[in-house]
């Protein structure tokens, strides 16, 4: 699952619009909204954490998806389009279990 699709389900688990989530993390809902279509870099850190509080989630996880995503721009851009998400998502997770 990509990051957009992922952030837009976990913002419609916790009950949240786009509009009232931006407003509880101070974000614009225009920004939230081309987080969840894949139209702007995936956020930094701190704004994950900032949407993991409001979203009642481990900063963890969405920091998890939203370096997934942000690998998987850089290595496109440098002509390896063909790796599954799936697979980056794994590489990144044996990352932090090696950093603990």
């Amino acid at each position: 699952m990509d990051f957009g699709a992922w952030l837009s389900e976990q913002r419609r688990k916790a009950g949240e619009t786009q509009r009232s989530l931006a407003s509880k993390c101070g974000l614009t809902a225009g920004y939230l909204a081309t987080l969840e279509r894949n139209t702007s870099e995936p956020p930094p850190l701190k704004t994950c954490k900032i949407l993991a509080r409001s979203l009642g989630i481990g900063w963890e996880e969405i920091w998890q998806y939203s370096f997934t995503a942000r690998l998987k721009r850089w290595l496109r851009r440098q002509g390896y389009s063909g790796v599954r998400e799936s697979d980056l998502l794994d590489f990144v997770k044996s990352i932090e279990h090696r950093g603990s």
